[in-house]
């Protein structure tokens, strides 16, 4: 290496995949050496007295606008009961003029796993609406139901319908930009350093209105898609839905409702020839078997047709992974692995037979496919869905650490057709890296809730925890 100085080296590291590294040299943004330390000359050098470097993290699927909002209205994630979930709605409601609650989920409760009704809220006179923990679901009270001038004994609404609470639930400009500040702290203090988001107008907008440290690559929901959408280098795609979800019982599974199928092939069909009409590639979020077919026939009646991704890809006949093609990119959630056991909630609404069948990342990477992991905000955290993927119960769903953190770096990256350029640590990719204190975190309990004491972009470091 040529005697110059350069601008940081990381020293006596612990580097993912190059365990005959100790070093790395950024000059520019840029990696330009990983190797053996021998004094290497830099403005400034950072000894990180052992820590470990992985590539920073891409998270392929979020929704950082609910994140943010999460931190500004309430979250009942980690309500241990319906109970104390219902009680949190009605402290709330003493000290604000409506509450906007998000994350519970039935299905971790440990006295009553029934929805929240309209009925559990009753004792409060000011409007309430509680979204289920994925997004596919919400509950209003009276007084809510009252303003939009839609009345349902139990309160519930789901997919399409919850827009009728769009008058209670959205937020204005002021609030979405200082929810995605929040959202993007976050994401930077857990390693992230890329995001596909999930946006929709509103967020798009917002995000035209503050900095991020954080590449957020934007795929925008069908029905929001505006003249002049892609002419940024960060506006990804279209992102569009076949069915809806397991925990609200929406998704298109056999025995459930055919109403959950939103769009049959031949409507699916003719939906991504309009995208790709517009040089745009198309997300596609499919969860339940019938979704995942459709989904995997479309895109395999068109291959080659841009990188395009079916999300979740969850509930996996036999013979579908046959027709993922290289262009065809599975975006998956490892932390939904959390309702996948033994017991849990995936057994309880669909039964033993598909315990061994659902989310097979092991199938996919053994096929040599792109698995590019995401959290779906459910939560926001890459280490978190990597404990679960890594610890699963079953050989179908289970990969090795190194696996899951490249399909949270590298095929993320190739999702993004940026994968010559970030998502790995090697000489020419942006210095993008979440360090951790020591590499213990990929043994035990301790990797689930592990955060980044540094994490970079380009070598500027946008988040420095204790």
């Amino acid at each position: 290496m040529m005697s110059l100085t350069f601008d940081t080296v990381l020293t006596n590291a612990r580097i993912f995949d190059h365990d005959d590294a100790d070093c790395i040299v950024i000059d520019k943004g840029r990696i330009v050496h990983v190797g053996r330390d021998h004094g290497i000359s830099a403005s400034k050098t950072l000894d990180l007295s052992g820590g470990y470097v992985l590539p920073g993290f891409i998270d392929s699927h979020a929704h950082l606008l609910s994140t943010g909002l999460e931190g500004t209205r309430l979250n009942l994630f980690g309500s241990v009961g319906k109970k104390e979930a219902v009680m949190a709605i009605e402290k709330y409601a003493q000290n604000h003029e409506k509450v906007i609650a998000y994350r519970w989920d039935e299905s971790k409760w440990d006295d009553d796993r029934t929805y929240i009704t309209s009925s559990d809220l009753s004792r409060i006179e000011k409007p309430v609406v509680a979204f289920r923990r994925d997004g596919h679901m919400a509950v209003a009270n009276e007084a809510a139901m009252r303003i939009i001038g839609d009345h349902r004994p139990d309160g519930i609404f789901r997919e399409k319908d919850m827009e009728k609470l769009d008058p209670i639930v959205e937020p204005d400009e002021n609030e979405a930009v200082e929810a995605l500040q929040i959202a993007v702290r976050a994401a930077a203090s857990l390693g992230i350093t890329g995001v596909r988001d999930m946006v929709d107008r509103v967020a798009y907008d917002a995000y035209g209105k503050l900095r991020t440290g954080v590449r957020i690559f934007k795929a925008i929901y069908s029905d929001d898609l505006f003249h002049g959408f892609g002419s940024h280098p960060y506006d990804w795609g279209v992102k569009t839905f076949l069915d809806g979800s397991l925990g609200s019982r929406t998704a298109a599974h056999e025995g459930w409702d055919m109403k959950n199928l939103k769009m049959d092939r031949q409507e699916f069909e003719s939906f991504c020839n309009g995208v790709w009409s517009k040089n745009l590639p198309v997300a596609v979020h499919a969860i339940g078997e019938i979704a995942v077919r459709v989904a995997a026939d479309t895109m395999h009646g068109h291959a080659g047709r841009h990188r395009n991704s079916i999300e979740h890809f969850e509930l996996v006949e036999d013979g579908v992974i046959d027709l993922i093609d290289e262009n065809t990119i599975i975006s998956a959630q490892p932390n939904f692995l959390e309702w996948a056991g033994h017991g849990g909630m995936y057994e309880d609404r669909l039964g033993k037979s598909w315990l061994y069948r659902n989310n097979p990342y092991r199938d996919i990477l053994d096929r040599g496919l792109k698995l590019a992991f995401g959290s779906d905000s459910m939560p926001l955290g890459p280490m978190y869905g990597i404990y679960y993927a890594v610890n699963s119960e079953f050989d179908q769903q289970r990969v090795s650490f190194e696996e899951a953190v490249r399909s949270y770096s590298e095929s993320g990256s190739y999702l993004l057709g940026t994968e010559n350029w970030i998502g790995r640590i090697e000489t020419g990719y942006s210095a993008d890296f979440a360090i951790f204190r020591d590499q213990d975190i990929i043994n035990g309990e301790r990797m689930k809730n592990a955060k980044p004491v540094i994490t970079m972009v380009a070598g500027n470091t946008i988040h420095e925890g204790s």
